[in-house]
């Protein structure tokens, strides 16, 4: 890639990583550099169809103050603390409010001048761009959203109106959190948002693990990873008195084996002590780290399995809660979708007659890993490979992946856009990008048919970090 197009879409990265939008969307940027070279964007929403649970209306009560506004007030909305309202407005109607595909419950204070109204919407399917949808427009083209201005809210991308009304953010993926005034609660807009707190103090699900347990009184610091081809995604909370837990993944070649992650962890992580153990069944390590040989942290490392490698390191005055934080990591679940999953991506829809062919195939690159399943019935076939790790950020792979490849930018639906690939043997196939993973679907030319089906089945498990 020239380095005009290098410098375009690391500055795109940048910005969108800002705004929790995955930076595949500087394709548009080099597509307008030069098209002819379309086959490099890597950019892609991954939307599939909301499933939509029935809500059932109720009603929460807020405490009157006297006209005094307290920013403590005990109000959750779907999972979300409302943390501060203004006094004396009396008990919230819950009702159901999707939009834009979103599952979406909504809680109602007053009406008119007096109107305030927080709705929380819920993605089961996730994808990206979903502030944007539940306003109706489209991510990364500003002109689908008429009204709207470009905004912040702790950092991540928001959208919000001149007169003040009313703020939209995706507050990790998967959860997007609205707040609508009327006239008299225009100064309150910006606070009822910032009191805006998801309830699961865990982060949830993380690089194929779910964390159940972290030590009392840390909190969810942003999540981020570090781009390069020895990097790594890392998920961390802290607390008083230099409190921190850090959870870090690594991927690819850097995790090719147990020797290989603590050779990784000396070079990246400073660890300079180790004794090899079991951690979780798996091989690793009981480790010690900190700068200059000081000992500051506690850690644990392990190969999951080849390509997939974890460390979980604790501050000095959290030592002995180490090994409860590592017993409550539990793995991830694919999304509640009937249908079989690779590496904890659900294919909801296969062709009829394909079986699930025994094993995976995996393959390691400097800073990521693929695993593929297949599906076959001895004459048909279709494969699914995930890919995952921090490299898939930096468009610095993707000619590799896909060389000996016919490539052409597509879509699949309204939403959904990828790359779709021919490989030299003719066989057709869909490439597209999430935050976290990248998915490469292929097929028998006897199925080409059936391939939008496939990727319109594809269920991907809701994340809680934005890559940075």
């Amino acid at each position: 890639m020239p380095n005009v197009e290098n410098e375009l879409r690391q500055a795109m990265i940048e910005e969108t990583s800002a705004l929790g939008v995955p930076p595949g969307l500087a394709h548009r940027v080099v597509q307008g550099a030069d098209r002819g070279r379309r086959a490099r964007t890597t950019a892609v929403a991954l939307v599939a169809a909301a499933v939509l649970a029935a809500a059932v209306p109720g009603y929460l009560i807020v405490a009157d103050r006297s006209g005094v506004a307290s920013p403590t007030q005990a109000v959750d909305v779907d999972g979300v603390k409302v943390g501060y309202l203004p006094a004396g407005l009396g008990a919230p109607v819950l009702a159901r409010a999707d939009a834009g595909g979103l599952r979406g419950t909504g809680a109602t204070w007053g009406s008119g001048d007096g109107l305030i109204r927080v709705t929380v919407y819920r993605d089961p399917a996730f994808h990206v761009g979903g502030a944007e949808r539940v306003l109706g427009g489209i991510q990364g083209v500003p002109e689908t959203l008429p009204g709207f201005l470009v905004a912040k809210v702790r950092g991540r991308g928001a959208f919000t109106r001149a007169e003040g009304d009313d703020l939209v953010w995706e507050e990790r993926a998967g959860l997007v959190l609205r707040v609508t005034v009327g006239v008299r609660h225009r100064d309150d807009l910006r606070r009822i948002a910032g009191g805006l707190i998801p309830k699961d103090p865990t982060g949830g699900d993380f690089q194929g693990l779910r964390v159940t347990y972290v030590p009392p009184g840390l909190y969810l610091k942003d999540p981020f990873s570090v781009i390069d081809r020895t990097g790594w995604t890392e998920l961390g909370w802290s607390g008083d008195d230099g409190a921190s837990v850090r959870l870090l993944a690594v991927r690819g070649v850097s995790a090719a084996d147990a020797e290989t992650l603590l050779t990784w962890a000396r070079t990246r992580q400073n660890l300079y002590t180790a004794t090899p153990e079991k951690v979780r069944g798996k091989p690793g390590y009981r480790a010690a780290g900190g700068a200059g040989g000081a000992s500051h942290t506690r850690m644990r490392l392990w190969l999951e399995k080849p390509g997939l490698g974890y460390l979980v390191e604790v501050n000095q005055g959290l030592a002995t809660t180490l090994d409860r934080i590592v017993a409550g990591l539990v793995p991830a679940e694919p999304p509640s979708t009937s249908g079989d999953a690779v590496d904890h991506v659900t294919v909801a829809y296969l062709p009829p007659g394909l079986r699930r062919v025994a094993g995976e195939t995996v393959r390691l690159g400097k800073g990521w890993s693929a695993t593929a399943g297949r599906w076959s019935d001895g004459s048909r076939d279709v494969e699914v490979t995930v890919i995952r790790g921090v490299v898939l950020h930096s468009g610095q792979w993707v000619d590799e992946f896909l060389r000996g490849t016919k490539r052409e930018p597509s879509r699949v639906g309204k939403w959904i856009k990828g790359i779709r690939t021919t490989d030299r043997d003719g066989r057709p196939g869909f490439f597209l990008e999430t935050p976290e993973l990248t998915i490469h679907a292929e097929v028998d030319p006897t199925l080409a048919d059936r391939l939008n089906e496939i990727i319109l089945g594809i269920r991907v498990p809701p994340l809680s970090y934005r890559p940075r």
